[in-house]
């Protein structure tokens, strides 16, 4: 499969490896160097098969249905947009999945066989990391580019919540703001107490899901893109599968009510 990239910042060499990893071939690549609208017409005149949209939060949505609309398929970083009135518009367009690589985590599958949705299930989602200080000068401490910490961050584990326990019937946000968050998740047969923090001391970060008592932790380490996940995103993708529009509503959908359960 032949891929042309919009973007070429920090997440570029996970997508490269991956797509070496499937025997892939990278035939073009823009980024904000390039000018505002390179994009486009890469777009248009590429000859890739899938466009991989690597570009601030802000303009996945804009990007993802241009590329849509030129008949290419289309891989999106998370998250897919940072509103979802706008995932409802992709999900008429085929073929566009985003990444949300915690799903093939081999912790995971080993939940998703052992979960009973006849039992009862307390966790507790830590999720506590070091960000430096130029992590904030960047368009991913800008709210309106990002869509917040919970869209930057805590997406990867809303979406892990939500695919292994199902829909939320009640949401309390105790607090959030632009470098952590706190509150509480019920659903059918699931209690979760859940905090992300990007403030955390390097030596001690965590991303811990505890279920019954039992940690889970999914990385230790400074981002999840050295977790080496991605590459089975791609080889989903080679089957035209992954996360689809319709699966992505579900985790952006969840971060805009806990939002708005804060303002009341």
């Amino acid at each position: 499969m032949r891929f042309a990239v919009i973007g070429t910042g920090f997440i570029f060499r996970t997508h490269l490896q991956a797509i070496n990893k499937i025997e892939g071939k990278i035939v073009d690549a823009v980024n904000e160097a390039n000018g505002k609208d390179a994009w486009r017409e890469m777009v248009k005149n590429t000859e890739a098969d899938c466009i991989v949209i690597l570009a601030p939060n802000d303009l996945h949505f804009e990007m993802a249905k241009f590329s849509a609309e030129n008949g290419k398929i289309v891989l999106c970083e998370k998250p897919l947009t940072i509103k979802s009135e706008n995932v409802k518009v992709l999900m008429s367009y085929p073929d566009i999945f985003t990444v949300c690589q915690l799903r093939y985590h081999p912790f995971t599958k080993e939940l998703r066989s052992k979960i009973n949705p006849n039992e009862k299930y307390q966790i507790e989602t830590d999720i506590s990391v070091y960000r430096e200080e130029n992590y904030w000068k960047t368009w991913k401490g800008q709210k309106e580019r990002s869509g917040g910490i919970l869209f930057n961050l805590g997406i990867h584990y809303f979406d892990l919540l939500l695919y292994l326990f199902g829909e939320p019937s009640r949401i309390l946000t105790k607090y959030v703001d632009e470098k952590k968050g706190e509150g509480e998740i019920e659903g059918k047969n699931f209690f979760c107490k859940w905090r992300i923090n990007a403030t955390e001391p390097r030596e001690t970060q965590r991303r811990v899901f505890r279920i019954n008592g039992k940690d889970y932790n999914f990385s230790s380490k400074e981002n999840l893109a050295y977790e080496n996940l991605h590459f089975y995103v791609y080889k989903d993708l080679l089957e035209k599968k992954g996360i689809t529009p319709k699966e992505a509503l579900k985790s952006i959908e969840l971060i805009e009510k806990i939002y708005e359960a804060f303002k009341k």
